[in-house]
């Protein structure tokens, strides 16, 4: 039998959690449905952020996600008052596109 132990998640984690998904759900090559976000608020106004994610085949991989590791941290600067420590950006795997019916 798991246990599983569930904490209430804080404004600030609820809030740096929104940003973070704001700007992934900008990312045009990153498969929206395989993603988790994991973030972690230490002292003094800093913060780690963890995300991983699937990405479109055939995409710029290392460009997609340098990209999206400063815009995460530049959202997250420009509306708290928190700084992104890390933005560690992982790639589970790589997803055909979907094709337009």
């Amino acid at each position: 039998m798991n246990t599983f132990r569930y904490r209430k998640r804080s404004a600030v984690e609820a809030t740096l959690l929104t940003i973070v998904m704001m700007c992934v759900r900008g990312q045009t090559d990153v498969a929206l449905d395989d993603c988790e976000v994991f973030i972690t608020v230490a002292q003094g106004e800093r913060c780690r952020v963890t995300v991983k994610m699937s990405i479109r085949y055939g995409a710029p991989v290392m460009e997609v996600c340098r990209h999206l590791q400063q815009h995460i941290a530049e959202e997250i600067a420009a509306m708290t008052p928190y700084v992104a420590e890390a933005v560690d950006i992982v790639v589970k795997r790589l997803v055909m596109p979907e094709k337009n019916a």
